[in-house]
């Protein structure tokens, strides 16, 4: 009789255990959604109920890690598309002379492409690890004037090329910022890339600007083109959005903004998508913390 009792009572310990062990045995791999409440909250053991709950936990950090992933090949292959662009135009136009000293800076321009590009796959690689691991993103002081001036002059030839007026406002004002230098140009290169896709009106007019307002640098690029509405605006900063222009176009894949935003906001600051004050356009001001004195 004591016999059959202990096993009843080993028996009614050990079933939350199959039960657990049969669940998990029947999850797809890519099911990593908690575990049912019932299998911990009516388990016949606290250590069963602890075991469930850490295998909850286990599932939420290999969600976050495969978000984390998918989030870094989204983002390389979108920030590559800009230098992997500059580098087939800069083969063509050399392929096509017959002139060695423009074979020769063709070939430097490429070779520095490569470069940025590498750079750019190492800094989202730093990015990945950072935000997979929870740590905080190192900021320092950057001199955002100086650093706009430079990307600027890496899109005049194309925006020439397309012929759009790409002017400038505001950089003879010395502005630091804290923030990560990489961060900045993957902010700028998306900014002004989307500009001259789908904001270049008649005539084409893209302007960057920069002012200091409130504690903030806010750095603005504003186009003359269609423009959007206080809901697109919304919209188009979450992965893979696109409005209507960029979807006739068959052009880019919904990223540009939501990674803007998201950079922003690694560095302390805001995307603000708003109309232009004049005329059809968009305005995308980036509003980052001024570095301290």
């Amino acid at each position: 009789v004591l016999g059959s009792w202990l096993l009843r009572g080993i028996d009614r310990e050990l079933h939350p255990l199959t039960t657990l062990q049969d669940a998990m045995d029947r999850r797809d791999a890519a099911d990593l959604t908690p575990l049912p409440p019932a299998l911990t909250q009516q388990a016949g053991s606290s250590d069963v109920q602890r075991l469930g709950e850490a295998l909850d936990g286990l599932l939420a950090r290999v969600q976050h890690s495969l978000h984390a992933q998918r989030e870094f090949a989204g983002n390389v292959a979108h920030e590559l598309r800009t230098p992997l662009a500059g580098i087939r135009a800069q083969a063509a136009h050399a392929l096509a002379q017959s002139d060695p000293a423009v074979w020769r800076s063709e070939l430097q321009g490429i070779a520095e492409s490569e470069q940025r590009a590498s750079r750019t796959v190492d800094q989202l690689l730093a990015l990945a690890r950072a935000a997979e691991g929870g740590t905080a993103l190192a900021l320092q002081a950057v001199s955002l004037h100086t650093l706009v001036r430079e990307v600027l002059l890496r899109f005049l030839p194309r925006a020439d090329a397309l012929g759009v007026d790409l002017g400038a406002d505001g950089l003879e004002q010395a502005v630091q910022v804290c923030a990560h230098t990489a961060l900045i140009e993957g902010i700028l290169n998306n900014l002004l890339d989307n500009a001259l896709r789908y904001g270049c009106g008649q005539p084409p007019r893209i302007t960057v600007a920069l002012q200091v307002r409130e504690g903030h640098a806010v750095l603005s690029v504003a186009d003359n083109g269609p423009g959007v509405d206080a809901a697109l605006a919304r919209q188009l900063q979450q992965r893979w959005a696109q409005g209507d222009h960029g979807v006739r176009l068959g052009q880019g894949a919904g990223l540009g903004l939501s990674i803007v935003s998201r950079y922003a906001q690694l560095m302390g600051g805001q995307l603000v998508l708003e109309p232009a004050q004049q005329g059809s356009g968009l305005v995308a001001s980036v509003r980052l913390p001024l570095a301290g004195p």
